[in-house]
């Protein structure tokens, strides 16, 4: 099991390694990415998969752009099982203490995530807390966009 600091070291390795590909990715989080053709479209390429050797990494989603794709590169989602508590101090002591917040709107689920918004200059790193007493870590957005 990985602890919120291998966690956290992990998001900084992915987020070192663009471009994005999903060979690098498979090696670094122990997964299988597999092409998914129904929700792939001229400008993403979509790879996703359901588990990773990595627990409690889980549901990655890699979206490389195609050469019809007016982005650079491409965007890598995942969400993290919430047993492995990383905390939104954990991950401001890590990536910064000022991340823009976004709140979720109130259209929204319910259970939608609050999202810490670090500006980088490859892009942007969401990371997403759970809305219950914990608050701890579930998705991370890591969206390569410039």
């Amino acid at each position: 099991m990985m602890t919120s600091s291998k966690i956290l070291a992990l998001i900084s390795t992915l987020a070192a390694s663009r471009p994005f590909k999903p060979e690098e990715v498979n090696r670094l989080m122990e997964t299988s990415l597999k092409p998914e053709v129904s929700v792939s479209n001229e400008y993403f390429t979509v790879y996703r998969a359901r588990d990773t050797a990595k627990a409690p990494l889980q549901n990655v989603e890699l979206r490389v752009p195609t050469p019809q794709s007016s982005r650079k590169d491409g965007l890598l989602l995942f969400e993290i099982d919430p047993s492995t508590c990383v905390t939104q101090e954990e991950a401001q002591h890590h990536f910064g203490s000022s991340p823009a917040l976004s709140v979720p709107t109130p259209r929204q689920p319910p259970d939608s995530p609050i999202y810490l918004n670090y500006s980088q200059p490859w892009g942007s790193l969401r990371l997403g807390f759970a809305r219950n007493d914990k608050a701890c870590l579930v998705s991370v957005v890591l969206d390569a966009d410039k």
